[in-house]
């Protein structure tokens, strides 16, 4: 498989094939499908005659080109119709926090997809911010003061981590959510691609101005460059995205897109659409490194 260190995507629509590269330069695939359903689901995919039928129908039909990479169509079939299938999900609790007698954080508040890679670094987020406000709360001169380890104290301590970072969890919910329409469905059509290489083309150029959501959920959190503000940046991003390769009719011309946009007319929309809204959010993107 080429590219041994890269994340390999087959976007089909309403499933995918997926291909993480170990450290021995294997791979580790995953397929997505629903889980149930007639046709093109793990249900109708079952470990039986018909359903390995269904099944090598179905990748014959949608991976021809992943199969070689797999020993074959015969193991295709074994893996997708025998190997154990995961669930995904996401958790969303309406409140967080018991008065000052219980607070949840991590997972058993805000469990997401994996396909933004940032579950675990939002519950690190909870225990950082959770730590600054019993530093603000209950500790004087940077050492717990047991005269201000009241339940009033531990209870505004709860209540301003809710406030603070549940916003920022349903974002993150929602982006990964979101990031895996754009690897199942989106990253296989031209246009969206299009857009991406303009969009990479316009961090690069404007590093201050302008990042990708990805580089602001993944490289941000200094200067204000939270989960939620990420997504709220994101979708006047696409916007300008969208209106920058309006014109490229075609595929042909979508594949010089970055080539060929108006660098003019993307500063303008920048600065027009863009920076006003970083400002009203407090938002410093020189502070996202990578």
């Amino acid at each position: 498989c080429g590219g041994g260190h890269g994340l390999h995507i087959w976007p089909r629509g309403d499933h995918m094939l997926m291909a993480l590269a170990n450290m021995d330069g294997s791979f580790t695939g995953t397929f997505y499908a629903d889980n149930k359903g007639p046709d093109n689901s793990f249900e109708a995919f079952s470990d039986t005659e018909e359903g390995r039928g269904k099944c090598k129908e179905f990748c014959e039909k949608h991976y021809t080109d992943a199969i070689p990479h797999v020993g074959g169509l015969d193991s295709l079939v074994r893996q997708i119709t025998t190997n154990p299938t995961g669930i995904l999900g996401t958790v969303r609790t309406s409140t967080w926090a018991v008065k000052g007698k219980l607070l949840l954080i991590g997972d058993s508040c805000h469990a997401m997809v994996p396909f933004f890679g940032q579950g675990c670094n939002c519950g690190f987020e909870d225990t950082l911010w959770l730590s600054k406000l019993i530093d603000k709360f209950c500790c004087r001169d940077g050492t717990v003061a047991s005269d201000l380890c009241t339940a009033d104290n531990f209870a505004a301590a709860f209540a301003e981590l809710e406030q603070e970072r549940k916003p920022n969890a349903d974002a993150i919910c929602d982006m990964a959510l979101e990031n895996f329409v754009e690897m199942r469905d989106k990253t296989g059509d031209v246009r969206f691609q299009a857009m991406k290489k303009v969009e990479n083309k316009l961090e690069n150029l404007y590093p201050d101005k302008i990042r990708s959501r990805y580089a602001m959920v993944c490289y941000g959190g200094e200067g204000n460059v939270s989960y939620a503000n990420a997504k709220n940046l994101g979708v006047i991003q696409a916007e300008i995205l969208e209106q920058l390769t309006m014109n490229f009719k075609d595929e042909a011309a979508l594949a010089k897109a970055a080539d060929e946009v108006d660098l003019e007319e993307a500063l303008r929309l920048i600065e027009e659409k863009l920076l006003p809204r970083q400002r009203q959010l407090g938002m410093d993107l020189s502070t996202v490194k990578h």
